[in-house]
């Protein structure tokens, strides 16, 4: 995919106001990337390469006041995440139901990986009694805020994790939209890597210049070195750095509007909403059936997400849009309660 097309469409689409179709299954940031962003990928080629990640590495560092020798870029989240896992001799360890745990799986079918579930709230702390079980040497991989759930990860919850196996792998994609990181304890912690990319909260489309932080111990143990990457998708990003709050301008948008999906969620009868760090919320359907739920909201323009998971059969998720989308929304979940119930 062409990054500096992808760029415009969106920008585009961003400023097409009245659309519509509401996508409101993806996960993306509804207000695109900043203009500087856009400018930077138009004009990335006059830079060579390797000054761009040199550029980018320490970008990173002083964005997120971290040494830029523990900074590598990876092809993606999930391609991160592959490798790692298909050089790693043990057992992985991962917590459904997530998409992550979901590519865990697929990524290790010759060997059966150890699944510990996590639920809502209370239901998603991992205490001492499930660390003491796990295997020493394994390798952890966990996500931060979860998709579909929503859920962080504790500081708590990690130190028992790298005390108990040989190294954890925490995917971060979606942190920036709950202002909430680990990556600080990849200072403290000598077994943990944090893999980020700015593919969903800068609006960047993928190749989005994937990232991750680990201890330079560490990724030579993982073997990981720097992925090549895009000249134009290191722009994107380091213009993204350069203009952070422009960009986390639209990210406090989003956690506004999430706060007042939450709030109007819970008022309804068919629909309870789970406290989310991420840009959307989920909600089990109760009383109606989902799939005429989603039948009803894809009829008027509006698409959601039902997740395929095991346990999440009565769950459907709901991205963050913009006040015009999440207005149509609200009002299209009031006039087909009534007949869904009724």
């Amino acid at each position: 995919m062409n990054l500096s097309r992808s760029v415009g469409r969106t920008s585009i689409q961003r400023r097409n106001v009245i659309d519509p179709t509401i996508r409101l299954d993806l996960t993306q940031n509804p207000h695109g990337p900043c203009l500087a962003a856009i400018e930077a990928v138009e004009s990335c080629q006059a830079f060579p390469l390797d000054s761009l990640v040199a550029t980018f590495r320490r970008g990173i560092s002083v964005t997120y006041r971290i040494p830029a020798e523990s900074v590598y870029l990876v092809g993606s989240v999930d391609a991160g995440i592959r490798d790692i896992v298909g050089r790693h001799i043990g057992p992985i360890v991962a917590f459904p139901p997530s998409a992550t745990a979901t590519l865990v799986a697929e990524c290790t079918r010759e060997s059966d990986p150890v699944l510990i579930a996590r639920g809502p709230a209370r239901d998603a702390v991992i205490g001492p009694d499930f660390a003491v079980d796990l295997p020493e040497n394994g390798m952890v991989i966990v996500d931060s805020p979860s998709n579909p759930l929503g859920l962080l990860l504790s500081p708590a919850d990690l130190v028992r994790l790298s005390r108990a196996c040989a190294a954890v792998v925490v995917d971060e994609r979606f942190a920036e939209y709950s202002d909430f990181s680990l990556i600080p304890l990849t200072r403290e912690l000598s077994n943990v890597v944090v893999i980020r990319s700015f593919e969903s909260w800068a609006g960047l489309p993928e190749p989005a210049c994937a990232w991750a932080v680990a201890s330079p111990r560490l990724a030579g143990a993982l073997q990981l070195a720097s992925a090549a990457a895009k000249s134009e998708a290191i722009a994107g990003a380091m213009a993204t750095l350069e203009n952070h709050s422009a960009v986390a301008a639209t990210l406090k948008l989003v956690r506004e509007e999430r706060s007042r999906l939450y709030r109007f969620l819970r008022k309804l009868s068919f629909l309870e909403p789970l406290p989310s760090w991420a840009p959307f919320i989920t909600a089990r359907v109760n009383i109606v059936s989902r799939q005429s739920l989603v039948d009803e909201l894809t009829q008027r323009g509006i698409h959601i997400h039902a997740p395929a998971e095991p346990g999440l059969e009565q769950y459907v998720r709901i991205g963050i849009g913009t006040r015009t989308a999440m207005d149509r929304l609200r009002a299209a979940l009031l006039e087909i309660g009534p007949e869904l119930i009724g």
